[in-house]
């Protein structure tokens, strides 16, 4: 599957007043070899681009454009960044392509182990997939932190409580 980078950070003015400051290095981004898409939400700062794989990612990273793109979005951020890689385990593109996009870091809480992670993540899969709002529930786990993530499209914004009902802790979303 592709590597999904999500980047996340507080706006600086000059993203409140223009939001399309950070355009030219996401143009640069998008010309790279190995990015098949990149998704910026227009309203906050967060941008997903998806990747044929980490190593496309990481031959950018050495690449002099991605100097450029950096500095673009330096202008745009008036706090640090978070950004996040991961692997979902199925394509992103129909959670990405909804009204909503619900992106969240699923933090097991601590007297949950691993396989009961897992099956609690199957579970709420299963749960949203039956939702007749929910279009393309896809979970992964992040690279830098060894959360879960989980990008969910959906048709109005519910919230977070499902998650905690379920045995997680949102990081995000």
């Amino acid at each position: 599957m592709p590597t999904v980078e999500i980047v996340r950070f507080p706006g600086s003015d000059e993203f409140v007043a223009d939001n399309l400051v950070f355009k030219d290095g996401l143009s640069k981004l998008v010309k790279s070899e190995g990015c098949i898409r990149v998704i910026k939400h227009h309203l906050t700062c967060l941008s997903v681009a998806v990747w044929e794989t980490y190593d496309h990612h990481m031959k950018f990273t050495k690449h002099e454009s991605y100097l450029a793109t950096i500095a673009s979005l330096t202008r745009a951020q008036a706090g640090p960044m978070d950004i996040q890689h991961v692997e979902f385990d199925e394509d992103t593109a129909l959670a990405m392509g909804s009204p909503v996009t619900e992106v969240a870091a699923l933090v097991p809480k601590p007297d949950i182990n691993e396989k009961e992670a897992r099956n609690l993540l199957t579970k709420l899969r299963v749960n949203l997939n039956a939702e007749k709002s929910c279009h393309g529930v896809t979970i992964g786990e992040s690279r830098e932190q060894g959360d879960y993530c989980r990008a969910l499209g959906v048709g109005q914004y519910t919230g977070p409580q499902r998650f905690r009902e379920q045995g997680f802790d949102p990081g995000y979303s």
